[in-house]
């Protein structure tokens, strides 16, 4: 993934950054920085950012409102708003944003600043991000296809390329002149040396040449296919006369292609682009598959307590002698389709519950969240102030809202919107009741934001 960072700075640094950035660029990110009181738009390459600091650490407080404003306007201008780029404020410990200048943000970073705290947080909505947008393009084909397919664009960078060539030798100078000069080709003599290149340094594809004994080569094309990391490695058979029937039993054994010796060249050449192309297609969507299932639970079957349960917990916390603070956070969830348009049927139960699953990840173990009717959610956070647990929140709703959701059998993505009202008690004191602290969440909140 490209660690490209853009830094929304009130004052002008010209071509330098903010020195608590020097950590990113030990973090391989590249940084640029642009002032947000410049007449002049963001050169291209600041333009390719894949998500924009807001640096608030020298800004006077009563400047905060108006720094903000801007930036979310300009975020909005250049089209950052509409690619889902996020946006996170970094600013001094003693300054606390109200809930408006919160809403911007996906996160909120404060000193100290580590360099793996900031990179950590930044790679993970950046990664979110990313989902997210190839989720909505996702949605395109969903129709057409039935299925959602990830519309990942092909690699276009097909010059650096690494092949490895077994065999006698014979076809090796005419497959290195058939091929570009940028293309490197390694000469392996056996299939032990090829398992050993292998292993050692990653390759495009596996050229095996069949002249006359072929069998060892056959069963080391077997073994290659048996291993799941070359289960759909590209492996091309270049083929003489006199090894027909070793072409075929190559390619039963699990070869993607076969070309006859003598080959044209340029035939040659198509043929390993193409093997190559569709690979690396491949691993890109095999690493998006990858990252959403470690990032999303998406079995519909959801592990989330029950209303009752909440309730009788609430009733224990109440008989309990000593006494606990808890914070409820009632959380309304609300769905547009990816155009932006409000949907006028209810969400299914299985999308509630795969958002419901995601919000439950994202809380503490010893937490809990219960699952209302029509979108509605109960949670508590035990022995936590009001304002850590609208900190929790806010970044609870960051996650969610760059997360993909696709609803069932239905031709779009679902974007996911969450609002929330906290409600601060104490179970020991006097008239604790678990149905009116419920009821109070929705219509008389503490805080709603």
């Amino acid at each position: 993934m490209a660690k490209h960072a853009l830094i929304l700075t009130d004052s002008d640094h010209g071509l330098d950054v903010p020195e608590w950035a020097d950590m990113l660029t030990e973090a391989n990110f590249a940084v640029w920085s642009y002032c947000l009181h410049s007449d002049e738009k963001p050169d291209s390459v600041s333009m390719a950012a894949d998500i924009l600091l807001v640096d608030l650490l020298a800004v006077a407080k009563d400047d905060l409102v108006s720094i903000v404003e801007r930036a979310v306007l300009l975020r909005k201008s250049l089209g950052f708003a509409e690619a889902r780029v996020p946006m996170v404020a970094i600013t001094d410990a003693s300054v606390a944003l109200d809930e408006r200048l919160l809403q911007p943000f996906a996160d909120v970073l404060k000193p100290p600043l580590t360099q793996e705290l900031i990179a950590n947080r930044l790679t993970s909505l950046m990664r979110l991000a990313t989902m997210r947008r190839e989720a909505e393009r996702r949605s395109v084909t969903f129709k057409r296809f039935g299925v959602g397919l990830p519309v990942v664009p092909p690699p276009n960078n097909m010059e650096q390329q690494r092949l490895l060539y077994l065999g006698s030798g014979m076809s090796f100078l005419p497959i290195q002149g058939a091929l570009p000069n940028s293309v490197e080709t390694v000469a392996a003599l056996s299939p032990t040396m090829a398992k050993q290149y292998l292993e050692a340094s990653p390759f495009d594809a596996l050229i095996v040449e069949l002249k006359d004994y072929n069998e060892h080569f056959i069963h080391f094309i077997t073994d290659l296919r048996r291993n799941p990391s070359y289960f759909s490695f590209p492996i091309i058979l270049v083929c003489h006369k006199t090894a027909i029937e070793d072409g075929l039993a190559g390619l039963a054994a699990g070869a993607n292609d076969i070309v006859s010796f003598p080959f044209s060249e340029r035939f040659f050449e198509n043929r390993i682009v193409i093997l190559v192309c569709e690979e690396r297609y491949r691993q890109q969507l095999k690493k998006i598959f990858t990252e959403a299932r470690l990032l999303m639970p998406t079995d519909p079957v959801t592990r989330l307590y029950s209303e009752e349960f909440l309730k009788s917990h609430l009733d224990v916390l109440d008989k309990e002698e000593t006494s606990s603070s808890v914070t409820f956070a009632g959380i309304d969830v609300s769905f547009d389709v990816v155009e932006g348009t409000k949907t006028e049927t209810k969400p299914s139960s299985t999308l509630v519950a795969r958002v419901g699953r995601l919000i439950a990840s994202l809380m503490r173990a010893e937490d809990i969240l219960a699952r209302l009717d029509n979108g509605q959610f109960v949670a508590f956070f035990p022995d936590t102030d009001l304002f850590e647990s609208r900190v929790a929140l806010q970044r609870i709703r960051s996650v969610v809202q760059l997360s993909p959701f696709v609803e069932q059998n239905a031709s779009h993505g679902v974007n996911v919107t969450l609002d929330f009202s906290l409600h601060h008690s104490d179970t020991g004191q006097p008239g604790f009741d678990a149905e009116k602290i419920l009821k109070d969440l929705f219509e008389n909140p503490v805080i709603r934001f």
